[in-house]
C-alpha cells in the first residue's frame, strides 16, 4: 500500500530547461567558459549543478569548481524565475494527492533553490520533506536521498513511489526499493507506469 509520494523538481513539478539553459548560460560566460547551446544541453539537464559545472569546464580543480558553484548557489549570477512553468493543474493534484498520502521532494537542486519558484512555494505547505543536493553524500542514480526522504517520512521504502522524468529516476527508485511513476512525453517502459499528463498521476498512483 501507498503511504508516500515523493517529486522530483527539475522536469516534474517544474518544467525548468528554459530556465537552467540561461541560467548555465550566463554562469559560464561569467567565468570565462563556452557556455552551452540548447543542443547540446537536453543531455546534461538533469545533472546536479556540481556535475554540470564539471561537464562544461571540463576542469579538474576542485577549487575552481567549488567557486565557480558558489557563484551559483548565491545566485551572483542570476535565475531567471519567471522562465519557470508548472504543469497543468499542479495546485489541484498536489492539494488532492496531500489528502491521502504524505509527499515529499527529492531533487538534484541547491537547497536554496528547492522553493525558489514563487509557483513552487505556494505549493511549500503540502510538502512534508524535501532532500536536496546538500543533504546527502550521494545522489541519484544512487539511492541514498530517496530513502533519507523516506526515513524523514516515516515509511518504508515499498510503502513509496518517487515521480521522475527520466531513467536515473528509475534507477535510483528501483535501487531503494520504492515504485516509480514517469511523467514524461517519452514512454519508460522499466517504469510502474508513465504518463505525459500530470492530471493523471492521481489515478496512476492508486493502481500501484
Amino acid at each position: 500500500m501507498i503511504k508516500a509520494v515523493i517529486f522530483d523538481i527539475d522536469g516534474v513539478l517544474l518544467d525548468s530547461f528554459e530556465a537552467n539553459l540561461k541560467f548555465f548560460q550566463d554562469l559560464m560566460n561569467k567565468t570565462g567558459y563556452r557556455p552551452p547551446t540548447r543542443k547540446e544541453f537536453p543531455a546534461i539537464f538533469h545533472l546536479s549543478m556540481v556535475d554540470t559545472i564539471k561537464v562544461l569546464t571540463k576542469s579538474t580543480s576542485k577549487e575552481e569548481i567549488q567557486k565557480i558553484w558558489e557563484m551559483g548557489r548565491s545566485r551572483e549570477v542570476g535565475y531567471h524565475l519567471e522562465l519557470l512553468l508548472t504543469p497543468k493543474g499542479t495546485e489541484e493534484i498536489i492539494e488532492k494527492l496531500s489528502k491521502n498520502y504524505l509527499l515529499g521532494i527529492v531533487t538534484s537542486r541547491i537547497k536554496e533553490s528547492v522553493y525558489e519558484s514563487p509557483k513552487l512555494a505556494e505549493l511549500e505547505q503540502y510538502f512534508n520533506v524535501a532532500v536536496s543536493y546538500q543533504d546527502t553524500a550521494n545522489h541519484k542514480p544512487h539511492p541514498e536521498p530517496l530513502l533519507f526522504a523516506a526515513q524523514k517520512l516515516e515509511v518504508k521504502p515499498e510503502e513509496s513511489v518517487y515521480i521522475g522524468d527520466v531513467e536515473n529516476d528509475i534507477k535510483a527508485a528501483r535501487a531503494a526499493g520504492m515504485k516509480v511513476v514517469i511523467y514524461s512525453k517519452n514512454r519508460f517502459d522499466q517504469a510502474d507506469a508513465s504518463t505525459s499528463s500530470f492530471i493523471e498521476l492521481p489515478k496512476l498512483i492508486s493502481m500501484l
